[in-house]
């Protein structure tokens, strides 16, 4: 198991991981998109990125991007 960090956001009716973690020279972020809360699903979407900071923003951007805050 890679070691990393596991970020959540809760937008309205889903639930969504982003777990970040270094893969060799890389940063990969997994995102998991759970409206049932099945956590033993593929990832929705992957980013990849040479820094930790770029990648969790890219992570963010997609989020608000394709999962905006209810305002």
């Amino acid at each position: 198991m890679k070691t990393g960090k596991l970020l959540k956001f809760q937008r309205p009716g889903v639930d969504i991981q982003a777990y970040v973690y270094r893969d060799d020279e890389e940063v990969r972020a997994c995102l998991y998109v759970l409206t049932g809360g099945n956590p033993d699903q593929a990832p929705t979407h992957v980013i990849l990125g040479a820094s930790e900071d770029r990648v969790e923003a890219e992570v963010r951007a997609w989020i608000e991007s394709n999962y905006p805050r209810a305002r």
